[in-house]
């Protein structure tokens, strides 16, 4: 399904650096984020900043995870990337998760531009054991 942004109510980092989510299902997201001067790595060139492209595999994973546990809160754990290219073009990124456990999730996501994979990500979110609106909230004792 297409995101509405009525319906998924977005964190205003996304804004920040330009991060738009495009599709949502359980177990599975894409999101995008353009190549601007402002997520460079670089002064003289646009190559995108190594925080920009972990920041779009990891919050493309959370999505992945969250509709995969009724759009519960599912704060992320572990982040491994690999970059493999250098971005610099726009970039799209893909989130399947693997293992939905009671109380984490794992996913796979893939960041590519049009004419590269430029990193593989491994994410580990906080998919329950927790009460309330969050995972990380510890029962009362």
């Amino acid at each position: 399904m297409d995101v509405d942004p009525d319906e998924f109510p977005l964190p205003p980092y996304y804004d920040t650096i330009g991060i738009e989510i495009t599709e949502v299902e359980p177990g599975y997201a894409t999101g995008r984020l353009p190549l601007t001067e402002a997520i460079s790595a670089s002064p003289s060139t646009n190559i995108a900043h190594g925080g920009a492209v972990a920041s779009l595999a990891d919050s493309v994973g959370y999505w992945a995870v969250s509709a995969a546990n009724d759009f519960a809160t599912t704060p992320t754990i572990d982040l491994r990337i690999d970059y493999l290219a250098p971005a610099t073009d726009d970039m799209r990124a893909t989130a399947t998760v693997s293992r939905n456990g009671s109380s984490v999730g794992v996913v796979d996501v893939d960041v590519e531009t049009p004419d590269d994979t430029v990193a593989v990500v491994r994410g580990v979110f906080k998919s329950g054991g927790g009460e309330g609106d969050s995972a990380w909230e510890a029962p009362d004792r």
